[in-house]
């Protein structure tokens, strides 16, 4: 690759507003709770109230990529884990990991905000399968179509009768996805997504705003802003 295509100026650009976004973002107030552990690995795990997860917890992770120590940990647990992921080389890494685990499934889906095709950008970083339908990547002329569902038909199709953990690593399409998300319809105790640079930090404060409107507090924040919330009637006192 020439040095011209390497330092085109859009890519420059969105490596910039990554950095700013990444910089900005995590001057959050934190509400304290106990018992906040890191779960999987530095790279794939997510910090979460641990204690509260039991044998009859269903765990929905979204978004399993290449790693899904998070969600092998859960089942260590007891829970019962569901993984949803778009890539098919992802799906078939998930399913060959948790290989003989029957409390584990995953399944070929791209989260949206209504059901049906859904066109997703492949990234353009080396050794990753990753997609985005939030144009993440800095790619032109690379893409998958996959199923879309949203959250809600998901959960009547499985029949769950409510989702206690739900991890939610879209690749950018966080924003649009969130705003027709009612947690507590959905059963949530515990809420953990990842936000990106397809937003400004307007829209990132604009998301966690929304999400405490309904009912659950902010109480971590790893690097590469890895978010979870807890519903506030289950935070100590």
């Amino acid at each position: 690759m020439s040095v011209t295509a390497k330092l085109r100026p859009a890519k420059i650009r969105s490596a910039l507003k990554r950095r700013w976004f990444e910089r900005m973002v995590p001057r959050l107030d934190l509400t304290p709770m106990p018992g906040l552990v890191d779960v999987g690995t530095s790279y794939g795990g997510w910090t979460i109230p641990v204690d509260l997860v039991t044998a009859d917890w269903t765990c929905w992770c979204i978004g399993a990529g290449g790693d899904i120590t998070f969600d092998l940990q859960l089942l260590d647990r007891g829970a019962l884990v569901r993984a949803f992921e778009p890539a098919p080389l992802y799906v078939e890494h998930a399913r060959e990991q948790a290989a003989g685990r029957d409390r584990f499934t995953a399944q070929q889906v791209a989260i949206a905000t209504e059901d049906g095709p859904l066109r997703l950008q492949v990234s353009h970083h080396e050794g990753s399968s990753s997609v985005s339908s939030a144009n993440l990547y800095d790619t032109e002329d690379a893409f998958i179509e996959v199923p879309g569902r949203t959250l809600a038909s998901l959960k009547a199709e499985l029949g769950d009768e409510r989702v206690d953990l739900l991890k939610l690593d879209i690749e950018g399409a966080e924003y649009d996805v969130m705003k027709g998300v009612d947690l507590q319809a959905l059963g949530v105790s515990v809420f953990s997504t990842q936000l990106h640079h397809t937003g400004s930090v307007a829209d990132a404060r604009a998301l966690i705003a929304g999400v405490q409107r309904q009912g659950y507090a902010l109480v971590a924040c790893r690097p590469v802003i890895k978010l979870t919330f807890v519903r506030k009637d289950l935070l100590p006192g």
